[in-house]
């Protein structure tokens, strides 16, 4: 994107960041929305501009993710995320995008600090990735993210779900590693790294190697998929090693784009 793009989508985040009463810095618009460089397929978008829309979406969903939702108006966050999604796509395309979002930061305002939540994230494995394909983004990424591409057969399986299936153990696995020191300085459960005792090296080298195995079966199911389809979801976990392995956001346990937004 042009400067000027980035302005705008900054100048965007900020109008509808505005209900929760906070002031959100450039630098952390900035540091939110590097994922979405990393982790689209650049080499597939035709839209841009739902590809801003797709921008504002993470970033603001980024700052809710940030804060604690108890102290903030929930309720007058919801319209501006359907405003976003009016102004950058079509009807239809809104829709789906609305929803993603709103099933996003609905589940989130759910669940945080719940013994649903902890029940789901620390019986086992399998209960944990049925949480976090919604709890990760990835179901709500890809239903803001299939209109920048304009292309039939990714649209279906973002719809239908099954394209968030396919990634979600590659990017909670990428994510819970990074996010491990901090999450657990937090006190937060979301994390599948809590399941292997990661003091002894033996036993989070086997558990670490598990998840490759996991991530590497996944990766040989989504290259049967069809050409675009693949490079979109193989570019989205590659992407997200990209920014979590560079990004300011884990470089440490709190910095200013990681804090809590008070």
């Amino acid at each position: 994107m042009s400067e000027a793009e980035i302005r705008e989508v900054i100048d965007v985040c900020n109008s509808v960041v505005e209900p929760l009463g906070k002031r959100v810095s450039d630098e952390r618009w900035v540091s939110y929305m590097d994922v979405v460089r990393w982790a689209q397929s650049a080499r597939h978008v035709v839209d841009m501009e739902a590809f801003k829309a797709v921008c504002v979406l993470n970033c603001v969903t980024f700052v809710w993710d940030d804060m604690d939702p108890a102290l903030h108006d929930f309720e007058a966050f919801l319209p501006k995320l359907r405003g976003v999604c009016e102004k950058y796509y079509g009807p239809a395309d809104a829709e789906f995008a609305y929803e993603g979002a709103r099933a996003f930061v609905t589940s989130d305002h759910m669940f945080r600090d719940t013994e649903l939540r902890r029940t789901l994230c620390t019986t086992s494995l399998d209960q944990y990735f049925r949480y976090r394909v919604t709890d990760v983004g990835v179901d709500f990424w890809m239903k803001m993210s299939y209109p920048i591409y304009r292309h039939d057969e990714f649209t279906e399986h973002a719809k239908s779900g099954i394209a968030a299936r396919m990634t979600a153990r590659g990017l909670y696995t990428v994510n819970d590693l990074y996010s491990y020191d901090r999450e657990v300085a937090q006190g937060q459960v979301t994390n599948c790294f809590l399941h292997c005792d990661v003091s002894d090296p033996d036993a989070f080298r086997s558990f670490f190697e598990e998840r490759l195995a996991e991530l590497a079966e996944d990766l040989r199911c989504i290259a049967t998929f069809d050409p675009v389809t693949r490079d979109i979801l193989f570019d989205l976990v590659h992407g997200n090693y990209i920014w979590s392995n560079s990004n300011k956001r884990y470089r440490d346990k709190v910095n200013s784009v990681n804090s809590l937004i008070r």
